[in-house]
């Protein structure tokens, strides 16, 4: 066993054993499908967790999910947690899984000693599920019991990454709906602004033309003359009696005052 001496000065840094068990771990995980497959599946579990180093959990990102699934692939995970495939459908996915979880990749997700024992069995050394049910001395019916829950966990986590993507995408085009409702209100001012001064031009129209002199096209005679004048039958020209005298021309206007 390999420990690190006192330290009267505590660091900040990672210390060089820890450094020294994640790289141990991280080689070891992937060996387990090789020449490791052969250790049972509590003596792999007991080295790949290491409850003597804390390690900070740390979450997936969907960039790193799209390299390692494809919608369709979560899809057939959320049709196995409905028990509507059979789990041999989504044994490809166990390898990725299981690798992000012992990784501590899959945040504060906590799996049981036998889900975990069942995942490393099943997605790091490649086991059936009659060999781990014999190794567990579990039922194959419970052994996949325990296991549909564990899946069930894993969906989720992988269903909020997605979800937390699209708010991300969301956040920018919420932002812009608010910037332009200031414009929609600029727009209805506008309106009414343009609305005012339509008005205030039409008032002065009808003020110029009450100051005009609009005699000339009143319409002279009275209702009695009038009357005569539509009771002459088919006349295609009506005349009334105006009242008025006709002004004289220039010429005929100085004759007569000579």
């Amino acid at each position: 066993m390999i420990h690190t001496l006192h330290e009267d000065e505590p660091t900040s840094q990672t210390s060089w054993l820890q450094e020294f068990w994640l790289d141990f771990r991280r080689r070891f995980i992937s060996l387990l499908s090789y020449q490791f497959r052969a250790f049972t599946t509590s003596l792999a579990l007991s080295i790949v967790v290491n409850k003597a180093t804390k390690q900070p959990s740390k979450y997936l990102t969907k960039e790193e999910l799209d390299v390692l699934m494809t919608k369709y692939d979560i899809k057939r995970l959320e049709m196995y947690c409905n028990n509507l495939v059979d789990y041999h459908l989504i044994m490809d996915l166990l390898p990725n899984i299981a690798r992000l979880y012992f990784l501590n990749q899959m945040g504060d997700i906590h799996l049981s000693a036998a889900q975990s024992a069942i995942l490393l069995g099943l997605g790091l050394q490649h086991k059936t599920v009659d060999t781990l049910a014999t190794e567990l001395d579990l039922p194959s019916s419970q052994l996949l019991g325990l296991f549909n829950r564990s899946m069930r966990r894993v969906v989720q986590f992988l269903v909020s990454i997605m979800e937390k993507s699209v708010e991300e995408m969301l956040k920018p085009i919420s932002n812009t709906s608010d910037q332009l409702n200031p414009t929609k209100q600029s727009i209805q001012q506008e309106l009414e602004e343009a609305a005012k001064e339509l008005k205030k031009k039409q008032d002065k129209e009808l003020e110029k033309l009450k100051k005009e002199n609009l005699s000339q096209y009143t319409i002279k005679g009275s209702e009695e003359e009038w009357g005569r004048a539509l009771s002459k039958g088919s006349q295609s020209l009506i005349s009334v009696k105006s009242g008025e005298k006709r002004p004289l021309p220039p010429e005929e206007e100085s004759f007569d005052k000579e």
